[in-house]
């Protein structure tokens, strides 16, 4: 197991058996069981760990946030048809052109699916580039992309 697993692990059995209230306390915790990490990492590690803020009654807390494979599919699927503007393949990348503001929700949704072919997405305002290792996993990769658009779509590979 990499660094990330067995922090990733930590985090979500930090999680369940106690209440944390605040990144900070979360961050503690963590150092006491000897993982030392930035306030940076520790926010994407939240995110990419589903945790949400939870209020109940008088006391806020994370609690781990379930969403399957399904629903991010199916997420995707939504943005594909409502806001998919280009798709296309750039040598090792992909770019995803998207009606404005939507790009960010395109790049979550990715970095939730997991797809084995992404290295990375970088998103700005209505574009998401997605980088690959190489120029046959971003064909792949828009190969499993190209699942979930609509039939009337027409790419630009």
């Amino acid at each position: 197991m990499n660094k990330k697993e067995t922090r990733h692990q930590l985090i979500r059995s930090l999680i369940s058996e106690t209440t944390i209230h605040t990144q900070q306390e979360l961050q503690e915790r963590l150092r006491k069981n000897g993982i030392t990490i930035t306030q940076a990492t520790l926010s994407r590690d939240m995110k990419e760990l589903n945790l949400v803020k939870v209020t109940s009654g008088n006391d806020t807390h994370y609690e781990a946030l379930a969403i399957s494979q399904t629903r991010w599919e199916h997420r995707l699927r939504f943005y594909m048809e409502d806001a998919l503007v280009m798709l296309k393949v750039v040598q090792h990348q992909i770019i995803l052109k998207t009606l404005p503001g939507l790009a960010q929700s395109f790049g979550s949704i990715l970095d939730a699916m997991q797809i084995p072919e992404i290295v990375a997405t970088v998103c700005g305002d209505d574009t998401c580039l997605i980088v690959c290792e190489d120029n046959k996993q971003a064909k792949s990769c828009y190969e499993t992309l190209s699942h979930y658009t609509p039939p009337f779509f027409f790419s630009n590979k």
